[in-house]
């Protein structure tokens, strides 16, 4: 591939590539025109498509000529404007390619004379991706700088891979969350009941993908949550920790991004009253849905940047709360109690298809919100509006 970044594309960059002689290899291929109109020329577009989804990932670029696998000259796009382009070869993946690739990104550079098209292409998790030419249906992978059929062995481990990885990343999830409970923690949480999420990228249980922690903690701010005040940030063996600093050895929140590209937030998410103290063991019910609320959409936003596409595991979990009650408010608290049966809430997984190209969180949270309030014998999660419009101010 080119750089991480897409975005740090120019001319300049493309013209060292073609004077450095930068080789093709199994996630890079230069065109130099984009594909035409014709059968043929789309069948072609759609192997190499494919060829990438099905295997690492990788990136086509239009509008650099090669000689012998190798960058040569820039040969400007003038034959139509770029979005044009997106669009046309965008329905030609969308009509001829099954399942559909989640995570496509067309980004045009601009060049002296015209434009640069380049297509990224992820690995994709919900494979193998087929496509169809003429009377045919092929299912094809990367090799090297060729392209392959994949064998019955090969296509049958592909329709295995998502399934095997959203295992692992949901078995990832338990062994953390047993931890924490545990008070295996970074470092010791303060007394009281624990509000968890993790959100894991599916490409985050590959082995095929690591972040660049160090880069990530020029930027650690980006993780600070509201209500923390002031944050701190540390390295660590799993990766990266920010955290909310107090005044002695113990924490209230922190947030854990793992060199694989999986994410972790704790917050303490219960107190208790200093009046009455027997009995006003509470959690404060906005606080802890807006915390989830919160972790979903800094996660997904830090994922999309890092460039993670496909599906992910997000689960939200309130461990040790035995004996606290859900802060309801308003008359609510005047006719009844709410105390949820057991002492430890897991909540069910949320499959998300494309962690890339989530437009709204609250269609994510707030069902899961509405069970976390039912475990309390509360009808639904009242940080909603009942037509699933975020509104905490209550």
């Amino acid at each position: 591939m080119l750089l991480a970044r897409l975005d740090a594309l120019n001319e300049q960059r493309l013209q060292e590539l073609c004077n450095e002689g930068c080789p093709e290899s199994g996630t890079l291929d230069f065109k130099r025109a984009l594909p035409a109109t014709g059968d043929e020329d789309k069948g072609e577009f759609l192997k190499d498509v494919c060829a990438f989804a099905n295997s690492n990932g990788g990136d086509l670029v239009y509008g650099i000529a090669d000689k012998s696998g190798v960058a040569e000259t820039i040969h400007p796009i003038t034959s139509e404007p770029p979005d044009a382009a997106n669009r046309r070869l965008g329905q030609v993946l969308d009509a001829r390619v099954e399942p559909r690739i989640q995570g496509l990104q067309f980004h045009p550079v601009e060049v002296t004379g015209g434009y640069v098209l380049v297509l990224r292409i992820p690995t994709s998790f919900d494979g193998p991706h087929r496509y169809q030419h003429k009377d045919s249906h092929r299912f094809v992978m990367r090799n090297g700088t060729h392209t392959s059929d994949l064998t019955y062995d090969q296509l049958r481990s592909a329709f295995d891979r998502t399934a095997t990885l959203a295992e692992r990343a949901r078995q990832f999830i338990n062994e953390r969350t047993e931890s924490i409970f545990a008070g295996k923690t970074w470092k010791p949480m303060q007394a009281g009941p624990l509000c968890v999420a993790h959100l894991v990228p599916i490409a985050a249980m590959s082995g095929r993908t690591t972040i660049d922690i160090a880069a990530l903690n020029s930027d650690y701010t980006s993780f600070i949550f509201s209500g923390w005040g002031s944050a701190s940030s540390a390295l660590n063996l799993d990766g990266l920790v920010v955290y909310s600093p107090t005044r002695d050895d113990t924490q209230t929140a922190y947030v854990q991004v793992f060199r694989s590209g999986a994410f972790e937030a704790v917050r303490i998410g219960g107190r208790q009253a200093a009046e009455n103290a027997a009995h006003q063991r509470v959690i404060p019910s906005t606080t802890v849905t807006a915390f989830y609320r919160e972790a979903a959409t800094v996660f997904l936003a830090t994922a999309k940047r890092l460039g993670y596409s496909g599906p992910a595991v997000f689960r939200c979990a309130l461990l040790g709360i035995e004996g606290y009650e859900l802060g309801v408010g308003g008359n609510f608290s005047l006719f009844r109690k709410a105390f949820s049966d057991r002492a430890n809430l897991v909540l069910p997984d949320v499959w998300i298809e494309d962690a890339a190209t989530v437009m709204n969180v609250d269609a994510i949270v707030r069902p899961m919100m509405d069970i976390l309030w039912q475990a309390f014998n509360v009808e639904r999660c009242l940080a909603y509006r009942e037509d699933g419009a975020w509104n905490p101010s209550r």
